[in-house]
């Protein structure tokens, strides 16, 4: 040590005066009194060396002092630790009394052990300070960067005792676990505690303990049943229990007058073994207190709550506005020439579109059932267009997920029913798309049957099944629940708001109806819904709303105006209207067409709800109070993002003819404007038609008009509903060679069934009428032998009715 022996002959009392005479004057004095600091330090550390030998002691340094290591080790020879002091979370064993059986090698990185052998062996060969950084143990097996120095000068050769010095490279995580151990330790009513596997407490930290007498020191080396009366062990060693044996526990206990809520974990290391636990005790007295009161003003809270469907509802409104700006202008998009880049792109935003517009429907319809504003039509419709419609939607989406999907309707169903399509149509269509969502091979498939036939009443049963990922047995009664997602085994595979099945049960409820569900994890599921409805007769059920193709241009020459105070939409129905040829008007106030209206006829008035100066209904009321005015009689729409049906029953009171919804496409507004001005629609013939027969006489040829006709141009759609009839036509064909050869009768008639209404829309009445006679033969007659007569007639015109549909997908 430098210029030490300045000291070396002096006694303690003469360096003490020495000391004090150099204090004086600190300033001047200040290179003396390092060198006393650094020779007092070395001598303090020979002490230690002295006494610790042999025994285990853990050194500890005074309180206050300014600590400048971490942490300083005394070793042997072979590593082995004899004392440390410094750092007291660096490994939980170390601060044990009686074990003295840690090297330093243990405290870093398995990696680097042999690294520490060799700094040691060098330091000590050299006999010189060396230091090298190592990333060492902490925490339960978190590592930390650091400096070890091994201290030579310090060191002790003759009694085989060496010393070394740990910095920590990052000392903000010092600084860090200060204030952490300053949150920790004055928690407000939480207490938290790890333990080891002999429920020694080895941590304790937080302030609920205080009120009873005690303080982490307390339980600090102590055992709990060193800690705490048999009363309380009884309460609390099931928690502890359960986490020392892997399990994360949680529940309630009375301790004296207060509630403790307790959540027990276990603490494992690198190898998943269970090493520790951590107990976590909060006083919830208050907060049971709490729920008491909020049960007595349960009035209350459902006030509360209609407020806020009512803010969810009108947000839905706000959200819906700029939605129709982007599906509007994204559909003008991909009629312009896009790059492949592009297209891409494009579809991305196209299927967030849709998929955000679904997720607010379904939003702002679960609040609206909240506020009691849903409400259940009475009308007659058609159940065969309506599963049909769906079985085109969800086998196109289930051929792209290269799954099958199956469509049963039985004979004896009826077709004419009166009640809620709209919402049928919705139940269904939550369930498909559960089902196509969680089945990613094997098939999905929607069964319809009558249940009960009660004269005026039938019961329907419409079953959705799948063999998908299946849910597990405790999960099934969540299912339901709204904004939980009951298959826990979700969580990492599709995600989602967990809104459908929570829908469909509050659908199904207010059509009086009922819903189940059998599954199984891996297998599948089940979901069976049962709905009553009445009976009409085919006469009483409504036309169609009839569609129209915007290539007809029956708008082209029309006055329209468009009064809106939303300039992005203002500048969507510009772009629409010129590409319609209209002659058009736009206003972006109320007050603004208020005046037009009174002194230009027009052919058709679109008015948004609400804008500034004057509001949509302000102006319908003047427009048809007005006998003489030159717009009395003209056909009247409103546009509205507000979805809400009692709001736009009343809208309709006040004398609009029509509305339109936002987010809304181009060809739903003109098909509004084309229905509402009484328009008859042309049967556009496809461009590209190869080997089909353009007239309703019964034919054998493949005829496309009918579903022109219905894509309203749009080639996607056409393309994938004939790819859907080769796959049907493919399946049929299959169908009718196996199961004849096995005699499934039964089979083959519910096949054909199926497939029937598929051929008449595409105007193969012959084909159509062949398999009618084989389903009579099978399902009613029962004559097999006529029926396998039938099946051998048609199965060469099956095959080249598939030619014909594939040689038009080619062109």
């Amino acid at each position: 040590m430098q210029n030490s022996d300045h000291f070396q002959n002096r006694n303690l009392a003469e360096i003490s005066i020495l000391i004090d005479n150099l204090l004086k004057n600190s300033t001047e004095n200040q290179f003396q009194l390092n060198e006393i600091e650094t020779w007092l330090s070395f001598h303090f550390k020979r002490l230690h060396l002295q006494r610790n030998k042999s025994n285990w002691v853990t050194i500890r340094q005074p309180e206050n002092q300014q600590i400048k290591d971490d942490a300083m080790f005394i070793f042997d020879s072979s590593l082995r630790i004899i004392s440390y002091s410094g750092v007291g979370t660096f490994s939980s064993d170390l601060t044990i009394e009686g074990q003295g059986n840690r090297f330093l090698y243990d405290l870093v990185d398995l990696t680097e052990h042999q690294k520490l052998v060799s700094t040691f062996e060098t330091a000590k060969k050299e006999n010189r300070n060396i230091q090298t950084e190592f990333h060492f143990i902490r925490n339960i097996n978190t590592l930390y960067p650091g400096v070890l120095e091994i201290d030579m000068n310090c060191s002790n050769h003759m009694n085989d005792r060496y010393v070394a010095h740990l910095k920590y490279t990052d000392k903000l995580d010092d600084q860090l676990r200060e204030y952490q151990s300053a949150v920790l330790e004055n928690l407000p009513g939480i207490d938290i505690y790890l333990f080891d596997r002999n429920y020694r407490y080895l941590f304790s930290v937080g302030k609920e303990k205080e009120k009873y007498g005690l303080t982490s020191f307390d339980y600090i080396g102590k055992s709990m049943f060193e800690v705490m009366d048999k009363k309380t062990i009884r309460s609390v060693y099931p928690f502890y229990n359960k986490a020392l044996k892997g399990e994360m526990n949680e529940g309630e206990i009375r301790y004296r007058d207060d509630i403790y809520s307790i959540i027990a974990i276990p603490v494992k290391d690198y190898h998943n073994n269970i090493v520790a636990g951590i107990l976590i005790s909060q006083n919830v007295t208050s907060d049971k207190l709490l729920e008491e009161e909020l049960k007595n003003g349960k009035e209350e809270a459902q006030k509360a709550d209609k407020y806020k469907s009512i803010f969810i509802a009108n947000m839905s409104h706000e959200i819906r506005s700029p939605l129709n700006t982007i599906i509007g202008f994204s559909e003008q998009i991909e009629k312009t020439k896009l790059t492949r880049e592009q297209s891409k792109y494009f579809s991305f935003i196209k299927k967030a579109s849709e998929h955000l517009l679904h997720l607010v429907n379904e939003v702002v319809f679960l609040f609206k059932i909240g506020m009691g504003k849903v409400f259940i039509e009475d009308m007659p419709f058609s159940l065969n267009e309506l599963l049909e419609e769906l079985e085109n939607i969800f086998s196109i989406q289930a051929r792209e997920k290269k799954i099958n999907f199956e469509f049963e309707k039985e004979p004896n169903t009826p077709d004419a029913l009166v009640g809620d399509p709209y919402r049928l149509r919705q139940v269904l269509t939550n369930l498909l798309v559960n089902a196509i969502k969680y089945t990613d091979r094997g098939k999905v498939s929607l069964r319809c049957a009558l249940k009960k036939d009660l004269n005026d009443e039938i019961i329907l049963i419409f079953e959705v099944k799948d063999t998908g990922i299946g849910i597990s047995k405790k999960d099934l009664p969540k299912i339901f629940k709204v904004f939980e997602q009951g298959h826990s085994n979700f969580k990492n595979h599709k995600g989602g708001a967990g809104l459908g099945l929570g829908i469909c049960k509050e659908l199904i409820t207010l059509l009086n109806g009922d819903i189940e569900v059998e599954s199984k994890l891996k297998e599948g599921s089940v979901f069976t819904v049962t709905l009553p409805f009445r009976k009409v007769s085919n006469e009483l059920i409504l036309s169609k709303i009839k569609k129209f193709s915007i290539e007809d241009q029956f708008l082209s020459g029309k006055k329209i105006l468009l009064a809106d105070d939303d300039e992005h939409h203002l500048i969507l129905m510009n772009k629409i209207f010129k590409d319609w040829n209209t002659d058009f008007l736009l206003a972006k106030n109320g007050r603004i067409a208020f005046k037009e209206l009174n002194k230009t006829k027009f052919d058709i008035i679109l008015l948004d709800i609400q804008m500034p100066r004057m509001s949509g209904i302000e102006i319908v009321r003047e427009i048809r109070s007005n006998k003489n005015g030159i717009n009395q009689n003209t056909p009247i729409l409103f546009v509205t993002a507000n979805a809400i049906k009692s709001d736009i029953i009343e809208y309709l009171e006040e004398g609009f003819n029509d509305y339109i919804i936002k987010p809304y496409r181009e060809i739903e507004l003109y098909n509004k404007f084309c229905n509402i001005l009484g328009f008859e629609p042309v049967v556009l013939k496809p461009k590209t038609q190869i080997n089909a027969g353009l007239t309703d006489e019964p034919s054998d040829n493949f005829n496309t008009s009918e579903l022109w006709e219905t894509a309203t141009g749009d080639q996607t759609f056409f393309r994938n509903m004939i790819t859907n009839f080769i796959s049907n036509a493919g399946d049929l064909d299959r169908v009718l060679n196996h199961k004849v050869s096995s005699k499934n009768w039964k089979e083959v008639g519910m096949k054909v069934h199926k497939t029937i209404p598929t051929f008449k829309y595409f105007r193969l009445y012959k084909l159509a009428a062949s398999l009618e006679k084989i389903e009579d033969y099978t399902l009613r007659i029962k004559d097999f032998r006529l029926a396998n007569k039938e099946i051998d007639e048609i199965g060469i015109k099956i095959k080249d009715i598939v030619k014909q549909a594939k040689s038009i997908l080619e062109h």
